[in-house]
């Protein structure tokens, strides 16, 4: 601004300056003004410039969550909602199905919620109880390998893997000829695919070439090894005949118990090798031998067996002398005087 001009405006009041910088319009200049019912639209022409400006200015939006208003649009997550209130809030925002999300192991409650669902879906199909065999044949997933798939790490407790084996083997008890195939997807899911080794090792005895029927047994410090074939009843222990063997008569009454159990007495002739204890542990453990023989003979006997208690040899021992004690639990004399 050069110094004449200044030098002016220094001598000039506050109303005088405002009057000598009021615009007042030239001659030749047009004003177009023009007013609609929502937008006013003014025009200004200058010949000087030849250039035109458009002002728009709009009313005041509307609330679009007003209560007699539906938005017309979804909104993006980026919008603010600064201003909404809790309703409106909970009306746009993501919440999860199942309240479990807030939980601490979130796999192991989807695959629980997923196990509930189907239980729900198929409670009223007929159901029937699993032998042992059964259970025996296809194990689910061990502890170890169900936390590495879940990988909760210890937030898996015990409790929980057990209530998973509980929903399975609930699933698991439907018919098979009327289980639903998203349930035999799910029960193969969980199925351990490592080979059960108990369950390849055991394998269904025969008889050998010879026609005998091999078995063992132990009792206390005894353990016996027989050879059972069809024959006169004669009984042979370690060379010798049981009654030269075993002069305690009721050790030799424990050698014909199985046969009297199921009825078969002097039908088979018994070879047995005796090593350990004593007389008691050693008739006994022959015993038991000789009624897992006679299973393999003819497995219909077993429930008889079973039942008379000599399919499960007797695992009690003597208990092991103490120091200080006379024997096991029996302290040694004490004398007042």
């Amino acid at each position: 601004m050069s110094r004449s001009l200044l030098s002016r405006l220094s001598g000039l009041s506050l109303r005088s300056s405002k009057r000598y910088f009021s615009y007042t319009p030239a001659a030749s200049e047009e004003i177009i003004v023009t007013t609609t019912s929502t937008t006013t639209t003014t025009t200004t022409t200058t010949e000087s410039t030849n250039n035109n400006v458009t002002f728009d200015e709009q009313l005041p939006r509307t609330n679009s969550f007003s209560r007699n208003h539906k938005p017309t649009q979804s909104y993006l997550p980026h919008q603010v909602t600064e201003n909404l209130t809790v309703s409106e809030l909970n009306k746009i925002r993501t919440t999860p199905t199942l309240m479990t999300f807030y939980g601490g192991n979130p796999i192991h409650e989807s695959n629980m919620n997923h196990l509930r669902m189907l239980l729900r879906k198929y409670q009223y199909l007929p159901t029937k109880p699993l032998s042992d065999e059964e259970l025996q044949s296809r194990k689910f997933l061990g502890y170890e390998a169900y936390k590495e798939r879940t990988q909760s790490g210890t937030r898996v407790k015990k409790i929980h893997y057990r209530d998973l084996i509980s929903s399975l083997n609930r699933l698991r008890t439907i018919d098979s000829q009327l289980m639903p195939v998203e349930v035999i997807n799910t029960l193969n899911s969980y199925y351990s695919t490592s080979i059960n080794k108990t369950a390849m090792s055991k394998k269904i005895k025969q008889l050998d070439e010879f026609g005998r029927a091999k078995a063992q047994a132990k009792r206390k410090a005894a353990l016996a090894k027989i050879y059972l074939v069809k024959g006169d009843g004669s009984i042979l222990i370690n060379g010798k005949s049981a009654v030269e063997y075993f002069t305690n008569v009721y050790a030799r009454k424990n050698l014909v118990y199985p046969f009297q159990v199921v009825e078969q007495e002097g039908q088979y002739n018994v070879f047995a090798e005796v090593s350990g204890g004593g007389y008691t542990g050693q008739s006994e453990a022959v015993m038991y031998a000789i009624a897992k023989a006679l299973v393999v003979f003819n497995p219909l006997l077993k429930p008889r067996l079973s039942k008379a208690g000599l399919m499960t040899s007797d695992a009690r021992v003597v208990e092991r002398k103490k120091p200080g004690k006379v024997k096991a639990r029996k302290s040694p004399t004490w004398v007042k005087r």
